[in-house]
């Protein structure tokens, strides 16, 4: 039961993140869009350096770079930023339908 009250908690949050995204991604001014998706890179960025501090951390030793190693970095990475995309194709797709309105009403009112 508490599985099911926090995937539903987490799936009702994706929601309310992407009506944000498509909120601001639909303002007059571009930047509004980009503060989501910049957001989620700078904590995918500080998630890594945590995890690599935390090993320090644990450990007492530095992590070996190794051509695995930074592999895995690039992985996590792109696992970290799988939302930043989505929320980054929703602010693109909203300003093209932006422009495409603007141009049409340019038209419109060109045609009076």
């Amino acid at each position: 039961m508490f599985l099911a009250f926090r995937m539903l908690l987490l799936l009702l949050l994706l929601v309310v993140v992407i009506v944000l995204q498509v909120y601001l991604s639909r303002r007059k001014a571009w930047w509004p869009g980009l503060v989501l998706p910049v957001l989620e890179v700078a904590y995918s960025v500080f998630a890594i350096i945590s995890a690599i501090v935390g090993y320090y951390a644990v450990y007492g030793e530095g992590v070996e770079v190794t051509a695995s190693f930074i592999g895995d970095l690039f992985l996590a990475f792109f696992q970290c930023n799988i939302l930043t995309l989505v929320l980054l194709a929703i602010y693109f797709f909203c300003r093209r339908k932006g422009r495409q309105k603007r141009q049409l009403d340019k038209m419109n009112i060109q045609d009076l």
